[in-house]
Formats: structure tokens, sequence, C-alpha cells
């Protein structure tokens, strides 16, 4: 049983609309501090390890608890026992969908909710989930209970028929039979064509259902890892802490023989010391002046006798006491006195420990979910880099994790749809909003502009080829500036900082695509998550009139001029049906364009530029040309007024962007 996805209402900065997102098998939240990242993770505990304790009116959307916490839970995936288990409850997916409420009550006899002081607030939760029910029609195939002799009579008088099946053929006679012959036909009736009988669905009451009993058995186990953790609780040894599990299937796999050995011998023991310590100096036994009191208190007669009797100790209790994690760097000493660092990845290792082994489970066991906040800190970046590729491991096997993350090295461009990007709306009462992107967007987007389709094998191609941690970054920006290449990318900062705008300070991330052919994938991707994107780009216009071009050029340059009306189409702009397309320098709002390129727009023009490139190749040893730009750009800052004009005009588009539209969308219209 895993996650498909979640909605979460009026809980902290979710607001009373329902916000949904959906899970991977590894999902990562993304967004600003205080946007509602970790409120996702608490959600999820409060579903799933409820206590009253974890609740205030704090927990409630701008404290409004007069409304209940709301929190919906689809389940997919179900193994055979779970899919039999809650068979009258899925959708026609075989999904399970389990909805939470938490409702504020007051204790108070007579006083009303809002009336109470927060002192006399209580809180009350119930989960309810959705329940296949026959239609009207068939109400008279419901197996659970006999009929009443009323309906009896009115239902035998109707055309019992499910289909072209008739209901009345399972019967030996014609004559109405009784209530409890017909209570066991229809019970057989449900184990041979329960599929067959019209159903809608409805949400059932939590008594009804008789869920709780049914969700503490089949649920995934969720484990939650704040950011601040007192590590000393999850090694504690309780039935529901990861230890616990590890050592409870520890005891599980002594054998029935050696148990039995340490019961015959431990009993012995018992009734050995018991024996000694039992009696008094008067030469009376304890037990039975105990037992005597018992009886005699009772003050009549029950027609039973009470006696204390001692039971032998568990072998658990006594081969395996209370057993603490301890580690080894030079220093043997027990977990919690190491560093935060290694705490955290003794503790992811212990909960991959406890998923590892099979505990003697059947092999469709419900899996685990875990939840973490913020897995970086206290690591450094290889560290980083492992326990990243730790949480892919996991996620690989039955289980899932969730996490929220501030640093790049814990999301992958190629991985986008693992993402969900949180962010604030800007109302008056701001509340949590969630953005995502799957990867059949992806291809539905593609299909309709092109009219071809992509697998998703071949998305992820595409996008795997740009990862590296620099792209990442832009997940993370305020905005985000596209170029193609490294020569903006050495030069461009410079020119921005000595105009007093610093990209980092105004959290814009300049992401290099690497290639101009590949700004296309970055920009949609980065688009549908709602971060606003300034693209700077070469037209690449052949030096030559393009009528003369013959061969390989003029394909080359029919290609440049497809790419470059596939970038201004994806803007929102329009270009012409020339075959050759090589718009003239602009800088516009959301893009710019340089008619040849980045060095001859703003390096060539200048008067000894012939002369400082001789300086930066003497300098570096090399022709190359990001290099050279970064030179050129240092050079030139020394003298501000040589600065082209044109990067004013940038600074200025770049801090008016806002994000506009949907790529998607659009082209979907």
């Amino acid at each position: 049983m895993k996650i498909e996805n979640i909605s979460i209402q009026n809980f902290k900065t979710f607001g009373l609309e329902k916000i949904e997102f959906s899970f991977n098998d590894l999902t990562s939240l993304i967004g600003e501090n205080s946007v509602g990242k970790s409120n996702v993770l608490e959600a999820l505990d409060l579903f799933f390890n409820f206590t009253k304790t974890k609740i205030s009116t704090k927990s409630f959307h701008h404290n409004d608890y007069l409304q209940p916490i709301v929190i919906t839970v689809k389940f997919i995936n179900l193994n055979e026992d779970e899919l039999t288990t809650f068979k009258t409850h899925l959708d026609d997916q075989g999904e399970l969908t389990i909805t939470q409420y938490i409702e504020a009550i007051s204790k108070e006899e007579g006083v009303e909710l809002k009336d109470a002081t927060i002192e006399d607030i209580d809180y009350i939760e119930s989960k309810h989930g959705t329940k296949q029910i026959p239609t009207e029609e068939y109400l008279w195939t419901v197996a659970d209970k006999k009929p009443t002799k009323a309906n009896l009579k009115k239902w035998w008088k109707s055309d019992l028929k499910i289909g072209d099946f008739d209901f009345k053929t399972l019967f030996e006679s014609e004559e109405e039979p009784t209530q409890e012959e017909f209570l066991n036909k229809l019970i057989q009736l449900n184990e041979e064509r329960y599929d067959e009988i019209p159903k809608e669905q409805i949400t059932g009451g939590e008594k009804v259902l008789g869920w709780k009993s049914k969700l503490k058995a089949n649920l995934p186990k969720f484990f939650y890892i704040p950011a601040i953790k007192n590590l000393s609780e999850d090694l504690k040894v309780t039935k529901t802490s990861a230890l616990g599990e590890l050592i409870n299937w520890l005891s599980s796999s002594v054998s029935t023989e050696i148990k039995q050995e340490f019961k015959t011998k431990t009993d012995a023991l018992v009734k050995e010391l018991i024996e000694k310590i039992d009696t008094t100096e008067e030469g009376e036994s304890k037990i039975e002046r105990i037992n005597k009191a018992l009886n005699d208190n009772i003050g009549f007669d029950i027609g039973c006798s009470l006696e204390l009797k001692f039971g032998s100790p568990e072998i658990q209790d006594v081969v395996f006491p209370q057993p603490k994690v301890f580690a080894n760097d030079g220093y043997d000493s027990e977990l919690t006195e190491k560093g935060h660092g290694i705490q955290r990845l003794a503790l992811f290792s212990l909960l991959r420990t406890y998923n590892t082994f099979d505990f003697g489970k059947k092999t469709n066991e419900s899996n685990i979910i875990i939840g973490i906040e913020e897995p970086e800190i206290y690591l450094h970046p290889p560290l980083k880099r492992a326990t990243y590729n730790l949480l892919k491991e996991i996620s690989e096997g039955n289980d899932q994790v969730v996490y929220t993350t501030h640093d790049s090295l814990f999301i992958s461009v190629d991985n986008f749809d693992q993402i969900r990007l949180f962010r604030k709306s800007s109302e008056e009462n701001p509340k949590t909003v969630s953005h995502e992107l799957s990867v059949q967007q992806i291809i539905n987007h593609y299909y309709n502009i092109y009219g071809i389709e992509i697998d998703e094998l071949s998305i992820r191609h595409r996008f795997h080829h740009l990862i590296d941690e620099t792209k990442n970054e832009g997940f993370f920006a305020k905005k985000i500036i596209l170029i193609e290449g490294e020569t903006e990318k050495y030069s461009l900062p410079n020119y921005f900082k000595t105009k007093g705008f610093d990209i980092d300070t105004n959290r814009i991330s300049l992401i290099n695509a690497g290639s101009v052919d590949t700004i296309s994938y970055l920009l949609l991707m980065f688009n549908e998550f709602r971060i606003p994107c300034y693209v700077i780009f070469d037209g690449d216009k052949p030096t030559n009139p393009v009528e003369e071009l013959t061969g390989d050029y003029r394909k080359n340059a029919i290609n440049k001029s497809k790419r470059n009306k596939e970038i201004l189409q994806m803007l929102g702009h329009e270009t012409t049906k020339d075959l050759f397309f090589f718009p003239p320098t602009s800088i516009n709002s959301n893009y710019s364009i340089w008619e040849q390129d980045f060095e001859e727009e703003f390096h060539k023009t200048i008067e000894n530029y012939d002369e400082i490139k001789a300086e930066a190749k003497d300098l570096y040893s090399s022709d190359s040309k990001p290099l050279t730009a970064r030179y050129f750009s240092e050079k030139i800052c020394k003298t501000p007024e040589l600065i082209d004009g044109k990067i004013d005009e940038l600074v200025k588009q770049i801090t008016k962007l806002e994000w506009s539209e949907s790529i998607i969308d659009r082209v979907a219209e």
C-alpha cells in the first residue's frame, strides 16, 4: 500500500480550500521558509500517529478551530490481504481513500465551542473511508445482517436479478425463504458475484466501517524525523519504535525448543527464589497471608478464590534488556553522545535496517513511509550526496520517502516529477499552495505541439543530460535567468553587480543551459513550477546572406531558425513563417536575443578589443571564450561608463519580471 496523493484543509498554513498534491516513491518538498513544507510531514504524522498532544488551537489555519482539520489520503498498490480487508471500501481502480477529521470541542457542558476558553477546549479525531454500497435498486444484496420480515416479503415479490443472473435460482424452492436462508444465499451471492453488483461510493461512518482495527493492522507505518530531533526517543525499545521492532524480530527468531528450555529453567529459578524470600521470621508464608487477605477482604462469597501467582520472565526481557546503540569513532560511546550529523545518519540506517530484514513477515505485509525534515542538516557535501542516494535506494523498494529540503544536492532536474514546490498565496490571509509537474504532462505537451508520441524513458533521457547541481539551484530561486553558455555566466554577474544589481541578494539563479538547444527544456520545466524565467540567447545569424547559403551551412541556418522560433513561441511571442528567422537584437519583457552572439554584441564593439583579448590570452595561456569574457567584463567594469547600455535595460526587465502563464495550458487550449 502506497500513498498516491494527499489533500490538507485548515491545518496551519493550509486554508479551508482543499490543497491536493501527489506522492511518488521519493517525494521532495521544497520552497522558501514558512511556506508549509514541514506542515505536510506533520499532517502525515497526525494521520498515521495521532495523539492529542500534537494538536492545539494553533494547529488550525489562522486559529480557526471552529472548522475541522481535514486530511485525506488516497492509497494505491494494495497487496492481496489489504484488497480483501478493504474490499467494500475501494473505488473502481482498487484504490483506498481515507479522510481524517480533527475537531475542537468544548469540555464544558452547555458551553459552545466559540465561547470556550483555550483551557476548556479538547480535541477528537476520527477516520472515515469511502465505502462501496449497492445502488438503491440493489440494496437487497447487502449481506451484513438478516433482512427484516417486511423487506424479505417485499424483495421476494420483486425481480431479483443482477444482469442476466437470477438470484432466486440459488434457492431450491420458489416459496419465500426464511430470513436465515435469504442471508446465507446473499453471502454466497457476494462471494461469487460481488463485482457484478452495481454500486455507488459514499463516505462511511467510523463505527459503521469498524475502522480502528482495520487501520491499525493494515496501514503503513509512518516514521517522522523532524529537523530538531531528540534521538533518545527513537532509540527507546517500544512496540512502535524502529529499534523496538528490530529487537522483537531478534527475540522472535529464537526457536521453540530454546524458549521451552528457558521457561523450564526460569520457572525453577523463580520458584526457588520465592521460597527463599517467602517465609517470615515467624515461619509464615507471606504469599499465603496475602492470598488469605485477598479473599477475606471481598466480604462475601463470589464463588471462586483469588490467588497471587508469579509468572516467568519472557526471554526478550532477560536476554535483550533495554539494548543501546553505540558508535565507535575512536571513542566507543552511546550514539546519543555523538554529533548530530552522525546521529541522523545512524537513524536513517536504523530505519533502513528495520526495512531490510524481513522480521519473519509475510511477503505482502504493509510497507513503511519515512518523513524527513531537512536531511541535509549537519552533513558535509559528500555525506549529503550519499544520504540522497540512500533515500533513493530506500524508495526503490516497497517503501516511500518524503522529505523537505533547501539543498540542491537533494533534488535532481531529471527527476522533476518528484518535486513539490510550495509557496504562500499573496492574499491578505496567506495560505499554502503547491505546484508539481508530471512526466505525462510533458509527454502530452510534445504531442500537442509536434503530433508525436514520446515515452517516459525518452523524457528522462532528455532531462538526464542536463543534470548538474547549478541547474537544481533554480528550484530554490525567486527568479531564473536562463543563459546558453559559460560566456554569459562568467561575465553577466560582473556587469549586473557593477550596476548595483546583485542576483544573489535578489534570490535570482543564473542557470547555464549548456547550449541554446536545451534552453527550451529548462524553460518548460521551471515555468510549469511557476518560477519566472528570463531567457537570454544568441540568435546565431550567419555572417553571410542566408540566400547564399548552401549544403550544411544552409541546413544549420534552418535548424537555428526553427530553434529561435520555438523559444520565442514558448515565451508567448509571435514569429514569422519565413524559412530563415534571425530577429535583430532586442531586449523584451521575458527574453533578450542577440542577433549574432553575446561576444559580438558586448565586446567586439570595444575600440581596443584585440588588445584586451591578447591580454586575456597572456593571463590564462588560453583562447577560452568564457575566460576571455570574464577578463573583458572585469576590465570594462573598472570604468563603469564603458558598460553597454543594454545591461541597464536588462536589469530593468529582469526586475519587473513576473510569472504569467502555463506554457502547457496555453498550448493545450
